[in-house]
């Protein structure tokens, strides 16, 4: 992939790099969910390169960046004169995108009014700008991005459930970074020099220990986050040897950042009176889901082998009990 954020030959990450390839060739409404960080707009970009829709324009829209009074005008347009201060007629993002793809950023947090409208683009392919006299055909190929709990809002009725179902003709999920940590020789290798470009530095590599001690961070920011270390790593990195690999010692902060995710998360699990035995069951069912239930690559999530990985999974819940004085 050209794309640095999208590199990488995990298991997990092939089987969603297949997928996407088969979603890009069709013309079929995307949606692509994930954690932040995770390189959903990079998918998106790069589903629109591969679409037959290539030669068209690719529009971007992130709603959650805009004020909800500016939404509906934005996406589908206005007439001059149709609110105050519309001094001139616009397009909006869908017309914008006739002919090629629009994608929806963020889509999970589109407030529920504009909901229905844009259930209704999906469905009879028109637009109705603010103040027309009539609806406008649109030719666009929808893709969104969503946040991991998208179905969440579904079920809390937050989200329409016939938008959902609009949206995710094909759905994919990308996976976490600490779900395909063999990614990160491959990630870094292609990272670093934009990484340096962006911070007007020499490119460096990364030495084995460098690459150990990543691999030992939960990162739960993700692709975006790693590419956060490294600009850090090669600001502060000591450069009297020139443009010598970056060490472990170079990521001491990446360190510190997972010391203090596990303090922030054994506050949390003692606040809602959580158990060792339900946390760790609910740590290896998660790696289980986020390995697509192949539970080597699990096993390996989570530092247990194999054969540890099923007893303890299968073990029945047992209750801790304080003993009594």
């Amino acid at each position: 992939m050209s794309d640095p954020l999208l590199c990488g030959d995990s298991p997990v990450f092939r089987d969603f790099r297949a997928a996407l390839d088969r979603a890009a060739a069709s013309q079929a409404t995307l949606l692509l969910q994930g954690e932040s960080g995770t390189g959903k707009s990079a998918a998106a970009r790069y589903a629109h390169a591969l679409s037959p829709r290539a030669g068209g324009p690719l529009v971007s829209v992130a709603l959650a960046a805009l004020p909800e009074s500016l939404l509906e005008a934005e996406l589908f347009g206005h007439e001059q004169g149709a609110f105050t201060d519309a001094r001139r007629a616009r397009t909006g993002r869908f017309r914008a995108a006739h002919g090629g793809t629009l994608v929806l950023e963020d889509v999970d947090l589109l407030p529920k009014p504009l909901q229905v409208k844009l259930l209704r683009v999906l469905q009879e392919r028109v637009v109705e700008p603010l103040g027309a006299a009539q609806a406008v055909p649109v030719d666009v190929r929808v893709m969104a991005t969503a946040g991991p709990a998208l179905l969440e809002r579904v079920a809390e009725r937050a989200f329409r459930d016939d938008l959902y179902w609009r949206l995710s003709v094909v759905a994919l999920e990308l996976p976490p970074l600490r779900a395909r940590l063999a990614d990160l020789p491959v990630l870094c290798a292609a990272l670093l020099p934009e990484c340096a470009a962006r911070v007007g530095l020499p490119a460096r590599t990364l030495t084995a220990d460098a690459l150990e001690r990543l691999a030992r961070h939960s990162w739960p920011g993700n692709v975006r986050e790693l590419e956060n270390a490294l600009e850090h790593a090669l600001v502060l990195a000591p450069r009297d040897d020139g443009a010598a690999a970056l060490t472990a010692a170079d990521f001491e902060f990446v360190g510190a950042l997972r010391a203090q995710d596990l303090a922030d998360l054994a506050r949390m699990v003692l606040a809602r009176g959580v158990t060792l035995t339900e946390l760790e069951r609910a740590v290896l069912a998660r790696a289980l889901e986020e390995q697509r239930g192949n539970a080597s690559a699990a096993a390996r999530q989570v530092g247990l082998t194999r054969r540890a990985f099923e007893y303890r999974l299968a073990e029945p819940a047992r209750e801790t009990r304080a003993e009594e004085p």
